[in-house]
Parts: C-alpha cells; sequence; structure tokens
C-alpha cells in the first residue's frame, strides 16, 4: 500500500513538471513543434492525437505589414499549453520560424530555443490573443503553426490558421501630360507670305 502511495505521488509530481513553463521546451522540438516524448515519466510520454483538432487558430486579416502588428487567435476548449510560430505558407520544407511576438504578462513568454510563443505556466487557458510582428523585410505567404496541449498526454501539432500576404505598396508610374505644339505663331506666318505672293503676282500683270 505505502509502495503504491509512493509511485502515484511521484506520478504526480512527474507530470506537474512537465514543461510547466513553455520557455523550458528544449531547442530540439522546434521543427517538429511536437513536445518531447523521452520516456512515460520525462516529457509528455506520448504522440500527437490523429483525430480532428478541437483548436482553431485565426489570423486577422489577409495581409502583413512590416512594422504593424498581426493579431492572432487560439480558441477552443480549455487547455495546459501551446508553442506557436510563424512559418512559410509556400514552401514546406522552410522550418525556419518569422517574426517576432510580444508576450503576454502572466500567459505568455518567448521561448529562448525556438522563435516562437508559448506558454508561461500550466493553468488552464481559453481563446488567447496574441500579437506577432511581421519580419523587416518580405518573407512571402506566411501561416501560423500551433501546438495545442489539452493535458499531459493529449495534445495536436501543425493547427494551421489562415494565410497571410505581404502587403506590398505599389507604386503608381508618374504620368507626364503631353502639351500640344502651338500653331498660332506658324499659321500667322504663312498667312503673311501668302500676302506677300498675291501683292507681287499683281505687280507682274
Amino acid at each position: 500500500m505505502e509502495y503504491a502511495l509512493v509511485v502515484l505521488v511521484a506520478c504526480m509530481v512527474a507530470t506537474s513538471r512537465a514543461f510547466p513553463q513553455g520557455e523550458n521546451i528544449p531547442g530540439r522540438v522546434c521543427i517538429s513543434m511536437t513536445p518531447p516524448s523521452l520516456a512515460p515519466m520525462a516529457g509528455h510520454g506520448a504522440v500527437p492525437q490523429t483525430a480532428q483538432s478541437p483548436y482553431s487558430v485565426k489570423a486577422d486579416g489577409m495581409y502583413y505589414t512590416t512594422g504593424q502588428y498581426v493579431t492572432v487567435y487560439i480558441t477552443g476548449p480549455a487547455f495546459k499549453g501551446f508553442m506557436i510560430q510563424a512559418r512559410s505558407a509556400s514552401n514546406a520544407s522552410n522550418t525556419d520560424a518569422m517574426g517576432t511576438w510580444m508576450a503576454t504578462n502572466g500567459v505568455t513568454i518567448k521561448n529562448p530555443n525556438c522563435n516562437a510563443l508559448v506558454h508561461m505556466d500550466n493553468s488552464d487557458k481559453t481563446n488567447l490573443t496574441l500579437m506577432w510582428m511581421p519580419p523587416a523585410m518580405d518573407v512571402g505567404p506566411i501561416k501560423f503553426m500551433a501546438t495545442v496541449v489539452q493535458v499531459r498526454i493529449t495534445f495536436w501539432i501543425q493547427n494551421l490558421s489562415n494565410q497571410l500576404m505581404p502587403n506590398v505598396t505599389m507604386t503608381t508610374p508618374a504620368t507626364t501630360t503631353l502639351t500640344p505644339e502651338t500653331t498660332t505663331g506658324a499659321a500667322s506666318i504663312s498667312v503673311s507670305l501668302l500676302a506677300l505672293s498675291v501683292a507681287a503676282l499683281k505687280h507682274l500683270f
């Protein structure tokens, strides 16, 4: 009985310490965004869910503009943790995380190992509103990719948002207005020459 109690307490402690702070997520998960599964008592000890995710990731608008924050939402039933990155929407082989995130006091924190925003603790969360700053240059179309952990062993990876395109400001080419040449002077000269010709003809006859 005492042995069973010790095992139960150990399980509870391990569960509460399985990356309760997202900033401690190791860098090796930055690309796969899959929580570590090293052993039943280390990391999450589970594989991602294959059923339809109950979580939605949505970005405001259709475009992103350099120097302007984009609002991103994670909605769904209560969850313990998350990790979100901005990635290329046109090149699946490009796993670089783009842009930067604004941390929210008491809720989110930037992960130092990945260019990502993560949970600050494993308390229940719902309907998060996040702020993402695009990079200084046009990186093409992007999507937001999130891993959402409902409970320690139940999580979904590759929750994708809608696509955002770069907001390229088009420069309107300058138009040149052509001014018709003035023909009044030429017409006056032609009339004067005609008058002289008529006068000369009169002298001949």
